[in-house]
C-alpha cells in the first residue's frame, strides 16, 4: 500500500505515526534530525519503545532507548540500566531514522517482524528533489530499489498529485 498523506504545515503530520503503533511497527524516516528527535521526545513521554538510527552504516549502529531494551546489565550501585544490548530489538515499536540509515533500519526491523507488519513512514519525501543534483538522490534511489516493506506512507505538505507520479 502506498499512502500519500498531505496536510498543511503545523497540523501534526510528524506525530501521526504515534497513532499507528497500536497495529504496526514503524520506520520513521526524515531528512531533518531535529524533527526525528522531536518525535522521539514525544514517544518517550508516551512510553513508546523506540530506537534511533542516525548515520548508520549497518544495524549494529542502531541504538535503543531504555524503554525498548530487552537485554541489559544493571548498575549494581544505582539499579539503573548500565549497558544495553542494542542487537535485541524485539520491543522496538518505532525506529527513527535519517535517510542514509533507512536500509540498516529496515534490516533491523525485519529481523524481529514480518514485513507486512511494518510501515515505512517517510516524512518530507520530496526534500532535495527540486534540485538537479544532490547527495541524497543516489541514497533515495537505492532505498527505493532495496526496500521490501510493502506499506509506505509519504507525508508532506507538498506532495505531487497522483497523476504526476510515474511508476516506481
Amino acid at each position: 500500500k502506498l499512502i500519500l498523506y498531505q496536510a498543511p504545515t503545523g497540523t501534526g503530520k510528524t506525530v501521526s505515526p504515534i497513532g499507528l503503533v497500536k497495529k504496526y511497527k514503524l520506520i520513521f524516516v526524515c531528512a531533518a534530525k531535529h524533527i526525528g528527535l522531536q518525535l522521539a521526545k514525544n514517544c518517550i513521554s508516551l512510553g513508546i519503545k523506540i530506537a534511533i538510527a542516525f548515520g548508520c552504516l549497518d544495524a549494529s549502529d542502531i541504538r535503543l532507548h531504555y524503554y525498548a531494551a530487552k537485554e541489559y546489565v544493571k548498575n549494581r550501585k544505582t539499579g539503573g540500566i548500565f549497558r544495553v544490548d542494542n542487537s535485541v530489538g524485539d520491543n522496538v515499536e518505532i525506529i527513527i531514522s535519517d535517510i542514509q540509515s533507512f536500509l540498516p533500519s529496515m534490516r533491523y526491523m525485519l529481523a524481529f517482524n514480518n514485513a507486512s507488519d511494518i510501515i515505512w513512514y517517510w516524512d518530507e519525501p520530496t526534500i532535495s528533489l527540486d534540485q538537479e543534483t544532490h547527495e541524497f538522490h543516489s541514497i533515495l534511489q537505492n532505498n527505493w530499489k532495496q526496500n521490501v516493506i510493502p506499506n509506505v506512507i509519504l507525508s508532506s505538505a507538498t506532495l505531487p498529485r497522483e497523476s504526476e507520479l510515474t511508476n516506481f
